[in-house]
C-alpha cells in the first residue's frame, strides 16, 4: 500500500523560511561514532498494519489542517523524564504550522514522590501514597505499573500545564481512577462532568481552553480510597498529541503483568504506538534472556490484542555500562529479541542500539557530554539528540511513503 501525498514537496518550498531554519528537522549535530545510515524504521511499513492510515492522517494535517493524530509512547525511566519524548513531541508539533496539539495523558509523578516532566504539575495539599508495580508485585495498576491514592475525605487537585512546548491548552479533562464508592466532584461553575459508571473514567468538559484548573473530589475514606491512574489533558483542535508515560526501573514484565493494562489501553485511541523497554530487563547480571523474551512478547501480544490494526514501533535499548564501567553485552542480544518479536507481531523497529554505534559506544556518548554520569541514561543534550534521530527516522519513512522510489 502506497500513500501519495499530493503537493507535499510544493508546500515545503512555499515556506522556505520555516523549513530551512535552524530547526529544520534534518539539521542535527554530527558525530563520527553515530551510525546515521542506520537511522531508519526497519520493516516494510507498506505491509505493516496502521502505517498507511497514520501517514495519511499526517498528510491531511499538513495539507488541510483538519486532522487529529495521537501517539502513545510507553517505557521506563528514559520516558518518564520526558526529555527524549518531549523532543519528539516538539519536533512533530513544530514541524508544520497548525500541528500543535494537547498535552495528552499524564501521570502525577510528583504525588508519587518521583521526578516529574517539566511541562505540567499536579498540585495537591493532601496525603498521597504510591503503589509501584516495579517494587511491589501482584498489585492493581493501570497503563503503567503505578498508581497513587488518598483516603482524605476532601481531595484538592490543581492541574497546571506549562508553556515549555506550544500546547494550545485543554478544555477537557479525562481522569482514570478507581473508587469502591460513588465519588463527588466539585469543578468550576458551568463545567460538565460525565462519569462512566464502573469503567474507571470520568470526563470534565470545560467551557474554555485553559492551562490550569482546580477540582475537588469528595467522599473518600480509609475503606474507600480514591485511586488515580492517570489524567488526560485534551482539546478538540486539530494537531498532534504525543502521550508519553514511563516509570523508573520498569521492565517488560511489570507492564505485562499489570492487571488493568488492557483495560486502560482501551481508553486511548492512538494512531501510532511506541514501546521503549529493555534496559532494566537485562541490566542485572543474573537476568535471563529467556525471561525478557517471554515478558516482552507477552506485552506486545496484549497490545496487538487491543489494537491489531494500529502502527507499532519497538525501539531497542541503547548501549550502556553496568556500574558505570562494564559494557553490557546483553544489549545486542536484547535488540535481536525485539527484532524477532517485531516480525511476529507485525511491528517496525527503531534500532537505537545500532544507531548509537553498538557495543561500547556509550563511552563516546559520555566523552561528548551526551551521557549521564551513570552511563546508563543520557544527558538532556543526549536525549534531545535521540529525539531528533527518532523524528528524522519517522519523517524519512513518511516521505518515502509520500514519494516512493521508482
Amino acid at each position: 500500500m502506497t500513500i501519495r501525498v499530493a503537493g507535499f514537496c510544493i508546500l515545503l518550498f512555499l515556506i522556505p523560511g520555516y523549513i530551512f531554519s535552524q530547526d529544520y528537522p534534518y539539521d542535527i549535530p554530527q558525530y563520527d561514532f553515530i551510525k546515521y545510515d542506520e537511522n531508519k524504521l526497519e520493516g516494510d511499513l507498506s505491509q505493516l498494519p496502521g502505517f498507511d492510515k497514520f501517514f495519511k492522517k499526517w498528510q491531511e494535517l499538513i495539507l488541510n489542517g483538519d486532522s487529529k493524530i495521537e501517539i502513545l509512547h510507553l517505557g521506563d525511566s528514559h520516558i518518564q523524564a520526558d526529555f527524549f519524548t518531549g523532543q519528539i513531541r516538539k519536533r512533530m508539533q513544530q514541524f508544520f504550522p497548525g500541528s500543535e496539539g494537547a498535552r495528552g495523558v499524564i501521570f502525577p509523578y510528583n504525588l508519587a514522590a518521583t521526578n516529574n516532566p517539566g511541562n505540567y504539575l499536579i498540585r495537591s495539599s493532601n496525603k498521597w501514597k504510591v503503589v509501584n508495580g516495579v517494587k511491589q508485585k501482584n498489585v492493581h495498576t493501570g497503563l503503567i505499573p503505578a498508581k497513587v491514592y488518598s483516603t482524605d475525605s476532601v481531595i484538592d487537585l490543581g492541574i497546571n500545564q506549562y508553556d515549555t512546548l506550544p500546547f494550545s491548552g485543554f478544555n477537557e479533562i479525562e481522569m482514570w481512577y478507581a473508587s469502591k464508592d460513588t465519588i463527588i466532584l466539585e469543578t468550576p461553575s458551568g463545567n460538565y462532568v460525565d462519569v462512566l459508571p464502573g469503567q474507571g473514567k470520568l470526563n470534565i468538559a470545560l467551557r474554555h481552553l485553559v492551562k490550569k484548573v482546580e477540582i475537588k473530589i469528595l467522599g473518600a475514606d480509609s475503606l474507600h480510597p480514591f485511586e488515580m491512574y492517570g489524567i488526560g489533558l485534551k482539546n478538540e483542535l486539530p494537531g498532534i498529541t504525543y502521550h508519553a508515560l514511563g516509570l523508573n526501573g520498569a521492565e517488560a514484565e511489570d507492564f505485562a503483568q499489570c492487571e488493568n493494562f488492557k483495560r486502560f489501553l482501551n481508553f486511548t485511541n492512538p494512531d501510532l504506538i511506541v514501546i521503549s523497554l529493555g534496559t532494566n530487563d537485562i541490566y542485572d547480571r543474573y537476568a535471563k534472556m529467556s525471561d525478557f523474551t517471554l515478558y516482552y512478547g507477552s506485552l506486545i501480544q496484549q497490545i496487538r490484542a487491543v489494537f491489531p490494526d494500529k502502527a507499532l514501533i519497538l525501539t531497542t535499548p541503547g548501549d550502556h555500562f553496568i556500574r558505570g564501567y562494564l559494557p553490557n553485552k546483553k544489549v545486542k542480544k536484547a535488540a535481536t529479541v525485539i527484532q524477532d518479536i517485531a516480525v511476529k507481531f507485525q511491528s517496525a523497529v527503531w534500532d537505537f542500539y545500532a544507531i548509537m554505534g553498538g557495543e561500547g559506544s556509550m563511552r563516546m556518548w559520555d566523552m561528548y557530554g551526551l551521557s549521564a554520569r551513570d552511563r546508563v541514561h543520557l544527558s538532556k543534550k543526549g536525549y534531545h539528540l535521540q529525539g531528533d534521530l527518532f523524528f528524522n527516522a519517522l519523517l524519512h519513512s513518511f516521505e518515502h511513503a509520500a514519494m516512493p522510489e521508482k
